[in-house]
């Protein structure tokens, strides 16, 4: 799963990485054409100064003021060059003269055409970088070519160190961008975690709908979860009571019929009044349990987990009005851990009928036990008459009953083992040795 933190992250510190390389390539480049740029201008300007002090004589040499020789020109591998070239049309190669700051190296040049300009950078006297700047002149009806050169070893010292401090304030500058895009990113994304907590509480049935304000992005999806579940429990209180009407409904023409089988003009077909009686207790049986199983179910809302510290008095009060021409005393224990990690419906489903049989044979006393560890154990005990072993054999068996003479569909424990099926778990039924009935043993593997 992709982590919407992680990918904003990474995509902020890419962009700012190749924002500031981006960055430190114009920087770097600017610089260097800015400087090269200048350098050539004052270069240009001392070949033309030079260009004052260069004459031919009668006989054609090449002749230089040395007044405008300046001492940089004269002290060895100083830094400063120049170069003068005399193009001797007709006459074979070219006269040239050189500043003594080339002390006896040979620099290879050629004459240029008359407005010619030539930059290039060379390696000059023990190996130094040099710019050169080349430039022809028409003077006295002659092509003169200049050439100046310096020194780059300063300049490129000063842009290491310009470029290692760029660097270093880069860097602290990325550092201190990527910390404030992080508080940035962790704090727009906090309504969503608000929310993911807020989804967690809603499945485990603490909250019925989201509460938290996200972003403008976000809340349409909020607002339509929340409809949803909305419309979902309106449905579903809607359907429980549509089937609560039609159970009492049915009660109420059963009972009907009831009053009919007994009365007189059925009185002379005695197998007639026999099948219509034990057909309405059937019915009436049925949807008295269809009954009984809406009111423990309570609530509407679902959840993945069942709080029994608060669960489980309302059941155990909705059985005690069930059963209320006894009095039944019930008690639990738990190991410290009252919540379990299985569906609200389900254990209610599970614990409804098992206490509901507990409840039914019991002369006044249930107990109910609870292990929460890998699995999930519930011990259900009560006082009843409890049944010999054959016979707790097909108890689990759909439509088997203990006693005909008591009422039920013998669907209740079926029912249960379905549940425990469904979680991957056991159901046992043994005879209780403290209390004398019947002892339940389920156990559950959260899911």
């Amino acid at each position: 799963m992709k982590s919407l933190r992680r990918q904003l992250s990474l995509g902020l510190t890419l962009s700012l990485v190749g924002l500031l390389t981006l960055q430190w390539a114009v920087v770097t480049f600017t610089i260097d054409h800015l400087i090269q740029s200048q350098m050539t201008a004052r270069m240009q300007q001392e070949a033309e100064g030079l260009l004052a002090g260069v004459s031919v004589n009668a006989r054609g040499e090449l002749t230089l003021e040395p007044r405008l020789i300046t001492t940089n020109y004269q002290r060895p591998f100083s830094g400063s060059y120049f170069i003068v070239l005399l193009d001797n049309a007709g006459k074979g190669g070219a006269q040239k003269i050189q500043s003594r700051s080339w002390w006896d190296i040979d620099i290879p040049v050629s004459a240029l055409k008359v407005g010619e300009e030539r930059v290039s950078h060379i390696s000059g006297p023990e190996s130094q970088p040099l710019l050169q700047l080349g430039h022809a002149y028409r003077k006295q009806q002659r092509t003169i070519t200049i050439y100046i050169a310096e020194s780059l070893v300063e300049l490129q010292q000063s842009l290491r160190l310009f470029h290692w401090l760029y660097g270093v304030f880069s860097l602290l500058g990325l550092l201190a961008l990527l910390a404030l895009q992080r508080w940035i990113v962790v704090n727009t994304l906090l309504p969503l975690q608000q929310i993911k907590e807020n989804l967690a509480k809603v499945g485990s049935g603490e909250l019925q709908q989201i509460n938290a304000n996200g972003p403008a992005e976000v809340m349409p999806l909020i607002n339509e979860f929340n409809r949803i579940l909305k419309s979902a429990s309106q449905k579903t209180r809607r359907s429980r009571l549509a089937i609560g009407n039609l159970a009492h409904g049915l009660k109420t023409r059963l009972a009907q019929l009831q009053l009919l089988s007994g009365s007189e003009s059925t009185t002379d077909d005695s197998e007639l009044r026999r099948m219509v009686q034990n057909c309405s207790q059937e019915i009436y049986q049925d949807v008295e349990r269809e009954l009984k199983r809406a009111r423990l179910m309570g609530d509407v809302y679902t959840s993945q987990q069942t709080d029994l510290a608060l669960e489980l008095p309302k059941l155990v009060t909705v059985l005690q009005k069930i059963y209320s021409e006894k009095t039944v005393a019930f008690a639990w224990q738990h190991d410290g851990q009252p919540r379990v990690m299985i569906d609200r419906e389900d254990m209610l489903e599970l614990l409804g009928n098992v206490l509901d049989n507990a409840f039914k044979w019991c002369h006044g006393q249930v107990q109910l036990h609870l292990s929460v560890q890998d699995a999930i154990l519930l011990v259900i005990e009560d006082d009843g008459p409890g049944s010999d072993v054959p016979a707790l054999e097909t108890l689990l068996q759909r439509g088997m009953r203990m006693d005909e003479s008591k009422p039920g569909s013998g669907l209740g424990l079926a029912i249960v083992q379905d549940i425990v099926q469904h979680y991957h778990g056991q159901i046992t039924l043994t005879h209780s040795e403290r209390l004398g009935g019947l002892q339940v043993q389920i156990s559950l593997v959260p899911a």
